[in-house]
């Protein structure tokens, strides 16, 4: 006589749900927690009532260097971004000890910003939020 007992197909699928959703959350949660260590992630809201324009991010490295020029230290971001508009982007910079990153965009009045977006990086990585509106601009950094 065998005395096994089998899973009917129902609690089978119930269990795959089970273990499906656990397996998803453990893996948001890596995401998580490894987040802060991918490259510099620069998130630009625009609400303001004007598109943005010129954006380029820059490699600040010691001092009077934010007109330094070499290679990997400048990004220019290929596309506007309109009003009510949000874009994020990794700028591939290259950095070559401590620095900050730098953003300057122009909005469509012709008004130029310059904000400091990473105030202190060793490893350029995290995440940068620029939040753009008509009367000021604002940065919250993540930066490591």
């Amino acid at each position: 006589m065998n005395t096994r007992r089998r899973f009917s197909k129902k609690k089978m699928i119930i269990l795959s749900a089970i273990i499906l959703g656990i397996a998803i959350v453990a893996f948001m949660s890596f995401l998580n927690a490894v987040d802060p260590f991918r490259h510099l992630r620069i998130t630009i809201y625009n609400q303001s009532d004007y598109d943005l324009t010129h954006i380029q991010a820059s490699l600040v490295q010691g001092e009077n260097s934010f007109n330094n020029n070499e290679s990997g230290s400048i990004y220019v971001l290929k596309k506007d971004i309109p009003s009510g508009a949000n874009v994020k982007f990794a700028p591939p910079l290259k950095r070559s000890g401590e620095g900050a990153v730098s953003l300057a965009f122009t909005d469509s009045r012709g008004k130029t910003y310059n904000k400091t977006v990473c105030g202190y990086t060793e490893y350029l990585s995290g995440n940068s939020y620029v939040t753009v509106t008509n009367e000021n601009v604002t940065v919250k950094d993540e930066c490591m």
